[in-house]
């Protein structure tokens, strides 16, 4: 008799941990949106950053930051 055909495939539920593969792609989405919004803020000019409370000394802090450091 064939194993696989008896053999049930488990599908992670909902309270089981995320596989590697998903925590690999929810880690690639993240890094991708951090780098995003940092070259976003590296654009902005000094009314821009004004207006939402930075100096140009902390938009700069934060842009150097590699896109897998928070």
């Amino acid at each position: 008799m064939d194993m696989a055909l008896e053999t049930p495939v488990r599908t992670p539920g909902p309270g089981s941990p995320p596989s590697l593969l998903a925590r690999l792609a929810d880690a690639l989405y993240v890094w991708r949106q951090r780098a995003a919004t940092r070259y976003s803020l590296a654009e902005l000019d000094e009314r821009m950053l004004r207006d939402i409370g930075l100096s140009r000394a902390d938009a700069q802090r934060e842009t150097d930051k590699p896109f897998w450091r928070v």
